[in-house]
């Protein structure tokens, strides 16, 4: 069997506020031979056994993890149970209740067995149908929960709870449990609510998900946190110059555009919901053409990738963007013109920029469109050298001069929000 006389050790002293100095202290011994003890690379000599355990008023069975290892043997003995009730035809709410409420009580008062609470929503998420839609089963999961989510737990069982309960609980409290529970990354309230629909089959209110996450994948994608090559690579610019042709040949049969000759990145010109990751192909597929003995090619995407820039930046504040692509049909973004406010550097963040918001009148900010990037690109004196071949050409540097004239920094009256 396992001892836990370090993980109990260190538990127990913490509980007490004392540090590992004090209780050396009171046992007449360095405070490392207490810090070995309690990350496991010794254990105390048999003699400070029963110390220890009158220190901090336990057994010592309960210290050396004696009493743990039979608790821990009974609670997996219960949820063994729990499943067999949750998963037959039979299963008796009020008992699954009553279970929930003993399993609860049990490991929430030892930390140890904290990690056995996923189960509890386990059970009924994959159980019997009469469970996920019994309001007394759900009132208890809802407490256990909260008091999972609020406390001291580690960030994987909550995560885990959040995902069971956005299968469990009903069509009234879903969105408001999500709102206040889900976190970033792959438990975002909107990947439950889908995955939650598609379970459901409620295609109507799974596929406007299913838009805004493409819409996700592909800005991830070709944007600014795309798989795009290093620029201080030269060797590498041939293949730089194929992967951005794919991503642009995906981007134009997704919106369905057969680009003509003049506009190579906006496909006919206009602006649509892709105008950030548009720029960002741009400036780079320009920047790989260059180096590629195709000079000329570079001066087109440059023209269509800058006048898009100049379009997109005149547009009235508030406008809202579509796309042609059927699959983004319901996806609009809508743009609100920004200046920043810092007395510190005047001329540099007084510059306006574009943010994208998700539909008319929310909130919910998608990206930034900013100097930063297309200016910092084209002036850049190092990580951008396979621009060197068209530097010299005036047509580069009154591309240059558009670009700067776009993020002009703006009088002081002339600011319409406050970034």
């Amino acid at each position: 069997m396992k001892l836990n006389i370090g993980e109990n050790l260190r538990r127990l002293r913490r509980a007490a506020d004392m540090t590992q100095e004090q209780l050396a202290d009171k046992l007449g011994v360095a405070y490392q031979s207490v810090s070995r003890w309690e990350n496991g690379t010794t254990y105390p000599d048999m003699e400070f056994l029963p110390v220890l355990a009158g220190i901090f008023g336990v057994t010592v069975d309960e210290l050396i993890g004696m009493e743990e290892s039979k608790k821990k043997e009974q609670i997996s003995k219960r949820y063994v149970e729990y499943f067999q009730i949750c998963e037959s035809d039979n299963s008796d709410p009020l008992t699954v209740v009553s279970l929930i409420r003993e399993l609860r009580r049990d490991c929430m008062t030892a930390p140890a067995f904290a990690g056995y609470m996923w189960q509890l929503f386990s059970g009924v998420h994959w159980g019997a149908d009469a469970l996920k839609n019994h309001p007394d089963v759900l009132s208890e999961l809802r407490v256990t929960a909260k008091e999972i989510l609020e406390g001291n737990y580690e960030r994987w069982l909550k995560d885990s709870v959040v995902e069971h309960m956005s299968f469990i609980e009903d069509d009234e409290h879903v969105e408001t449990f999500l709102d206040r529970y889900a976190t970033e990354k792959n438990l975002t309230k909107d990947m439950l609510l889908y995955n939650r629909y598609r379970d459901r089959d409620e295609w109507d209110k799974s596929d406007p998900l299913r838009q805004r996450r493409l819409f996700s994948i592909i800005h991830d994608q070709f944007g600014n946190s795309g798989l795009w090559r290093r620029g201080d690579r030269p060797n590498h610019v041939h293949e730089s110059l194929q992967i951005s042709t794919i991503m642009l040949n995906f981007l134009h049969n997704l919106c369905g555009v057969t680009p003509d000759p003049a506009h190579p990145i906006t496909g006919d010109g206009s602006v649509d919901i892709f105008v950030g990751d548009r720029m960002e192909l741009g400036i780079r597929r320009a920047c790989y053409l260059a180096s590629t003995e195709d000079p000329e090619g570079a001066f087109v995407v440059l023209e269509d990738t800058v006048s898009m820039l100049e379009k997109v930046m005149s547009l009235p504040d508030k406008t809202v963007l579509s796309c042609k692509s059927i699959c983004l049909e319901d996806e609009r973004l809508e743009l609100r013109r920004m200046v920043n406010h810092d007395k510190e550097n005047p001329d540099y963040d007084r510059r306006p920029f574009l943010r994208f918001f998700r539909g008319k009148g929310t909130d919910e900010y998608v990206y930034t469109l900013g100097f930063r990037f297309p200016e910092y690109a084209l002036t850049a004196e190092s990580g951008w050298e396979w621009f060197d071949p068209i530097r010299s050409d005036p047509r580069f540097a009154a591309y240059v001069e558009r670009v700067k004239a776009v993020f002009a920094p703006v009088a002081s009256g002339e600011a319409s929000e406050k970034a």
